[in-house]
């Protein structure tokens, strides 16, 4: 049985909000579009502002909905392994089986889940984003700052080795899936965005 709750908060975040949206409202394919990935920066710079935001939400709630299920389900197994549901979440967003495992970066996908179990700290790391991006119109660089502050208050609030090693698994995971605007980051060229 915990296979199979894993799997579905798997298939819960692995739902390309941003494909599908994009899709619905404009007709394109947003993995044609810009950098081709499905995320809400992508989809806030090639569609809309409004339609990013949606994709934006869309995505931040799917590990919520993963955990709130799972915990009127089965209490004992929420309380054992939220952490996990949120990682297999945010591993279904990033490499979600139904776009051959490319998926999007899990920014946002990794603050919905933690603003459920750790409300503090997420605020206060999605805080740090949005004042980033604000300050410098780079979204990687909101992200890499704001993810690394949260992975270091859940390090300090969350209990427990095997809960420690997946926020450290995510963490090093989303860096990894943002190499590519670390490059550019490190060369002054990388990509703004009118926030």
């Amino acid at each position: 049985m915990e296979y199979l709750f894993f799997a579905f908060a798997y298939l819960i975040g692995s739902i390309p909000f941003g494909l599908i949206i994009t899709k619905i409202l404009t007709g394109k394919n947003i993995t044609k579009e810009g950098s081709g990935n499905i995320g809400a920066t992508n989809v806030f710079r090639t569609v809309s502002k409004k339609t990013g935001a949606l994709v934006l939400l869309l995505d931040a709630i799917k590990p919520i909905i993963a955990l709130i299920i799972i915990k009127n389900y089965d209490i004992e197994f929420f309380e054992k392994y939220k952490v996990a549901i949120i990682f297999f979440s945010i591993i279904g967003h990033i490499y979600p089986v139904w776009l051959k495992f490319k998926g999007g970066k899990g920014v946002a996908t990794l603050f919905g889940g933690f603003l459920f179990l750790e409300p503090y700290s997420s605020i206060l790391s999605i805080t740090t984003w949005v004042l980033t991006v604000k300050v410098t119109k780079l979204s990687s660089l909101g992200a890499l700052i704001s993810i690394f502050i949260l992975t270091i208050a859940n390090f300090i609030f969350i209990d427990g080795g095997f809960n420690k090693t997946l926020i450290l698994l995510l963490m090093i995971i989303i860096y990894f899936k943002h190499k590519e605007n670390i490059k550019r980051l490190i060369n002054r060229n990388e990509n703004k965005i009118d926030f």
